[in-house]
């Protein structure tokens, strides 16, 4: 009986480990939705592609993810004014056990891009999340470009270097008329 657990076991904590080591550039982003909180009522990963997409983690008590929020806050705001707010969105991804916590903490630091509350922590685990908060850039065609894990001093500059890359890039554009029926 002990043998049998102990092989359920291990076999469940490597079916997870591979789950989490299959997150990487390249791979299509998984789905992350939740309740909305902020935004249209059917913000997620899946209505938003066609798009180049950050994906950030975050919860109200992460003090990181206090600082990153402005800053991607403002990264929108640049992309709009540039005239290419059609083509990039962020989705937050709250990971609160209540959402009462997640609401205030937006009352107190509202933000302009779709937030969503995972309160069950199925997206994080479909990302392998480990660290917040933790970011996921996802190109147009829906693919993983780049992981930051945690909140830098570069982390902004890097994360905006990539996404005017992406957006710029010749793939992302034709997607961007494909999706939006646009030439």
């Amino acid at each position: 009986m002990f043998l049998r657990l102990f092989a359920t076991l291990l076999f469940a904590a490597l079916s997870t480990a591979a789950r989490a080591g299959e997150i990487g550039p390249g791979i299509r982003a998984p789905e992350a939705a939740g309740v909305v909180i902020n935004g249209p009522p059917n913000a997620k990963v899946s209505t938003l592609q066609g798009r180049v997409l950050v994906v950030e983690f975050w919860a109200s008590w992460c003090g990181p993810c206090i600082e990153s929020m402005p800053r991607l806050d403002a990264l929108r705001r640049e992309v709009q004014a540039q005239g290419l707010g059609d083509r990039f969105e962020i989705l937050a991804v709250g990971l609160d056990k209540r959402l009462e916590d997640a609401r205030r903490f937006l009352q107190a630091r509202p933000v302009s891009y779709p937030v969503v509350v995972d309160t069950v922590g199925i997206a994080s685990r479909n990302y392998g999340v480990w660290r917040l908060p933790a970011t996921f850039l996802v190109d147009a065609n829906g693919h993983i470009n780049q992981i930051y894990h945690g909140y830098g001093p570069t982390f902004g500059d890097d994360l905006r270097m990539r996404v005017f890359a992406l957006l710029r890039a010749p793939e992302a554009n034709a997607q961007a008329s494909e999706s939006t029926g646009n030439p």
